[in-house]
């Protein structure tokens, strides 16, 4: 689908190893662990198992589906209306990164969420991976060399949901800001700090026009409040703005070769 947004949203992952020679280490006493819980393994652990999972991610998502359409868990969501719109699909995976492994679900977006939708829709992929994808999932027994291991996407303790992109952020801001011109307009800074907060409201922003409404009022001048404005808004002064319209300098004569 054309102009959609993709998030990678990234979870920490746990398993458990187990093996028939492991139990007999176990059996023996020359190796101490929980028989019916197996080895424990961190997401550096599971890194070598990349593939094996993926093809096992791949095999439960595709159950009750038609061929070639992975698991959507958004088709499981009664929550928020807004999210439902913007939402096209959540799809849960694994992903490599620095040689870790995460849980990996992946949003495409018609459109960036608010806040408080972003807080709902990381409770609900939460609670699937607690109670619902993700308590079916961790029951699979995937086979890996001489063993098996079991994958858990949910974690008790400092359980957090990271989004893939560090510059995500930056990004979202740069790709949601609306166009504002300043030349030729009223010159009264409350004229202008409304028009932007008009435009921000328009575009979803409400938390952002908060934001600038007071950082605008703590300004100590005219300047100093238009260039807060135009990190909201874009317009002459905005950064991007500027490279956009910079003209390229001008070269000096090459010689001829």
């Amino acid at each position: 689908m054309e102009d959609t947004i993709k998030i990678e949203l990234l979870t920490p992952l746990t398993g458990n190893f187990t093996s028939r020679e492991l139990e007999r280490q176990w059996e023996e006493g020359e190796y101490e662990y929980d028989v019916y819980e197996g080895l424990p393994l961190e997401g550096a652990d599971l890194s070598q198992y990349e593939s094996e999972i993926k093809e096992a991610i791949e095999k439960y998502n595709a159950i009750g589906n038609e061929e070639g359409k992975p698991c959507n868990l958004m088709d499981y969501f009664d929550g928020s209306a807004a999210i439902k719109e913007k939402v096209i699909s959540a799809v849960p995976s694994v992903k490599q990164k620095e040689g870790i492994l995460y849980g990996c679900t992946t949003l495409e977006l018609t459109t960036f969420l608010e806040q408080t939708e972003t807080e709902e829709l990381y409770e609900y992929v939460t609670g699937q991976y607690s109670d619902g994808w993700g308590e079916g999932f961790e029951q699979q027994e995937i086979q890996v060399g001489d063993g098996e291991i079991y994958v858990h996407f949910w974690q008790g303790d400092d359980y957090k949901i990271q989004i893939s992109d560090p510059d995500y952020q930056q990004k979202e801001t740069e790709m949601r800001r609306p166009k504002m011109q300043l030349v030729g307009q009223d010159g009264n800074v409350f004229s202008i700090l409304a028009r932007a907060n008009k435009l921000l409201q328009e575009n979803g922003q409400g938390q952002e026009a908060k934001e600038m409404i007071a950082r605008v009022q703590k300004s100590e001048n005219y300047y100093q409040a238009l260039y807060i404005i135009s990190e909201y808004v874009e317009t002459e002064l905005s950064e991007d703005f500027q490279k956009a319209t910079k003209p390229p300098k001008k070269r000096g004569k090459e010689e001829c070769r």
